[in-house]
C-alpha cells in the first residue's frame, strides 16, 4: 500500500516503488559519485531515465515543497528534480527557469499533478489501521485477472454510488480483448465472482444494480487496487468517464 508522502524521506520512499517506477519510467540507481568514486553529499542521487532508448543516468534532486530556487542553492549540479508540489505562488515554468540557470536542471517532475500520486491515500493512523483488510482484498485480487480487478476498481471508487452491470460488462467488452470474445455467461462471472467470494466485495442491490461493500474502506481499497492494476497487470486505470459510463443514476 502507498501514501500520499508527508515529507521528503516518504516522497524518496515512494519514488522507488514499483508503482512509482512503473508510472514514471524513472528508477532509483545509486547515490552520486565523484571522479574518485567517492559519494557526493549533493545532489540526492543518480536515477536510469527509461522513457526512452537508451536509457540515460541522471542527477537527481528530491523536494517535498520547495520554497522556491532558494532551497537548491546548495545542491549542486543536476538534471531533474522530483518535488511533490510546486512551491507556492511559484508556477513551474518560472520556477524551472531559475533551477535551469541555477543548478543545470532542465526538467521538474511534480507528482501531486498526476493523477495517479494524487489519488493515493493520505498517510493517517486511521489509514495505517486499515492496512489489514487491504492485504485480503490485495490476496483475493491476484487470483483473477485484469479485467475483474479493473471493475473491482471501479466499484470501490463509486461506492457509495452503485454501479450498473450490463454497463460494467460493455466497458469491459471495449477495454479488454479477453471478455469480448467471451460468451455472454462468461463475461457475466469477470465481475459476479466478487459477489461470491469470502468475504463478499460486491453486493447486488436490486437488479441489474451492484455496488461495493461497506464491509472494507473504499477509499484505501481503491488505492490498493489501482496500484495493483499499475504494477501487477500493467492495466491501464480506470477513468472518471468509465466511472460514469457504469453508474447508475
Amino acid at each position: 500500500m502507498q501514501f500520499k508522502p508527508i515529507d521528503e524521506m516518504s516522497l524518496r520512499h515512494l519514488f522507488s516503488t514499483a508503482y512509482a517506477q512503473e508510472i514514471l519510467k524513472l528508477s532509483y540507481a545509486g547515490p552520486v559519485l565523484n571522479t574518485a568514486g567517492s559519494i557526493e553529499s549533493s545532489p540526492d542521487c543518480m536515477i536510469m531515465d527509461m522513457r526512452s532508448h537508451p536509457f540515460k543516468l541522471l542527477r537527481c534532486e528530491f523536494k517535498y515543497i520547495p520554497q522556491g530556487k532558494e532551497d537548491f542553492v546548495h545542491n549542486g549540479k543536476f538534471d531533474i528534480t522530483i518535488l511533490w508540489s510546486s512551491p507556492p505562488g511559484r508556477s513551474r515554468s518560472q520556477l524551472t527557469q531559475e533551477l535551469l540557470t541555477q543548478n543545470g536542471c532542465a526538467e521538474i517532475i511534480v507528482l501531486e499533478e498526476m493523477k495517479a500520486f494524487c489519488d493515493l491515500p493520505k498517510y493517517t493512523i486511521d489509514a495505517l489501521l486499515r492496512i489489514g483488510n487491504t492485504d485480503i482484498i490485495k490476496r483475493v485480487a491476484l487470483t483473477k485477472e485484469a479485467p475483474s480487478v479493473f471493475a473491482l476498481c471501479i466499484a470501490a471508487q463509486l461506492y457509495p454510488n452503485n454501479f450498473r452491470m450490463a454497463s460494467m460488462l460493455e466497458l469491459l467488452s471495449t477495454r479488454f480483448p479477453s471478455v469480448r470474445k467471451m460468451h455472454v455467461k462468461g463475461k457475466a462471472s469477470v465481475v459476479s465472482a466478487f459477489v461470491q467470494t469470502k468475504p463478499p466485495f460486491l453486493i447486488r442491490m436490486y437488479s441489474d444494480s451492484y455496488r461495493w461493500t461497506s464491509e472494507f474502506d473504499s477509499t484505501s481499497a481503491s488505492a490498493e487496487l489501482r496500484q495493483l492494476l499499475t504494477t501487477n497487470f500493467r492495466a491501464t486505470l480506470p477513468t472518471s468517464d468509465d466511472l460514469d459510463q457504469v453508474k447508475t443514476d
